[in-house]
């Protein structure tokens, strides 16, 4: 019998490791470079077996809470390294095993392996892709390094415009780019960057650091907080040549009452999961470099439903807000920030480490509603102290 129900939100997104190596050794990677060893003991490429339960797993959880749609997310590693004959069978075997759901495929990249036959192989598929590029060479190879330690962006650069010049494919099935914040440079010239290089839907990543794990030579949060301010007021003034950003445009929803559904900023986590290639069902694979508990997996789709795991791993209580974000004007904004990003040691009922540069973005986000809406349409409802920095509700 179908579950429906209102106070769960159900799982409906895999993070696929089709994957576990890579052809690049990106200084601030959590899987190779932040202390999580799990990747050297589980397959390089998943195996059938592996794919066959992961098929069996989503369609068991549709049929459980009544989905008609879901997502998979192909990632690594880097996951061209499967190959393109390796991946056709991948998605066959997954939408056989699925028959009425509508399965949406993603995939994320570092781009330096595509070229137009897995243009083709995604269109036939009706795939999508990200790729992951931290702006220009002199920025992005600071840490974007081949295994020899070589620069990889102006490969990857040259790349996307052989791609772009055989036509339009490659700009259709690009959903978007991932960029890795360098504090070192000016927030604003990167977005700008981006918009002249065609780029017009990118998203920003805080690198993965908290309270007990923090890269060599961590410059504190403060540099990240100027970063995002300047890409934001550079971002916001390109008014309607904005390119799409998501991080801005969740904690800008987030006025209007929108609930942020991002990871990055307090999302669900139990709408989400990931499936290593030997099986594993974990948390989250960046809430590994927290070691100790959370680096463990319990479970396996071999044996285990992928709903078990908000009760194995206690979703529910460590992504609750600390009582500190409670009782902040901005909570609806940030959500509290990544769950990886909060933790102490201990637990992770904290504010994110880059508290203070989410706050200083909220801030600014609120000063340019409050000056562009018109006062007779909004008010500002106070939302703790007397702070009018809060919801921005439409007067009826």
């Amino acid at each position: 019998m179908a579950v429906t129900t209102t106070s769960l939100a159900p799982l409906d997104w895999i993070v696929f490791k089709i994957a576990q190596r890579c052809n690049l050794n990106c200084t601030y990677c959590y899987v190779y470079n932040r202390g999580d060893d799990s990747w050297k003991g589980r397959p390089p490429i998943v195996p059938d077996e592996v794919v066959s339960a992961v098929g069996r797993r989503i369609a068991e959880q549709c049929a459980k809470y009544s989905l008609e749609r879901f997502v998979v997310e192909m990632h690594g590693g880097e996951p061209l390294l499967v190959g393109k004959a390796r991946m056709q069978r991948i998605i066959d075997s997954l939408r056989g095993l699925c028959p009425g759901v509508e399965l949406r495929l993603i995939l994320q990249t570092n781009g330096l392996l595509l070229d137009e036959e897995w243009l083709v192989l995604f269109e036939r598929n009706g795939m999508s892709f990200g790729i992951s590029l931290d702006g220009p060479p002199e920025v992005a190879d600071r840490h974007r390094v081949f295994l020899n330690g070589k620069g990889s962006t102006r490969q990857l650069l040259q790349n996307i415009e052989r791609l772009r010049r055989a036509g339009p494919r490659f700009d259709r099935l690009l959903g978007g780019v991932l960029c890795v914040v360098d504090p070192t440079v000016n927030g604003g010239d990167v977005v700008r960057w981006f918009v002249e290089n065609g780029f017009d839907c990118f998203e920003f990543l805080l690198p993965d650091v908290n309270y007990v794990n923090q890269s060599p030579g961590w410059p504190g949060v403060a540099p990240f907080r100027r970063f995002l301010q300047e890409a934001f007021d550079a971002w916001y003034a390109l008014e309607e040549r904005a390119p799409q950003i998501r991080l801005f445009e969740v904690m800008l929803m987030a006025f209007m009452g929108i609930k942020p559904q991002l990871d990055a900023l307090g999302g669900d986590l139990r709408k989400l999961c990931v499936v290593e290639s030997d099986g594993s069902i974990g948390v989250s694979d960046v809430l590994r470099f927290c070691q100790g508990e959370f680096s463990v997996d319990r479970l396996n789709v071999a044996t285990d439903p992928l709903d078990a795991r908000t009760d194995a791993y206690r979703i529910d209580e460590i992504q609750r807000p600390s009582a500190k974000c409670e009782a902040c004007p901005h909570l609806q904004s940030c959500g509290g920030g990544y769950l990886p990003h909060r933790y102490d040691g201990r637990s992770f009922a904290n504010p994110s480490i880059y508290c203070e540069a989410l706050y200083a973005v909220a801030e600014r986000m609120a000063a340019a509603l409050r000056a562009d809406v018109p006062p007779s349409l909004i008010q500002i409802r106070p939302t703790a102290a007397g702070s009018t920095a809060g919801r921005l509700e439409v007067s009826p």
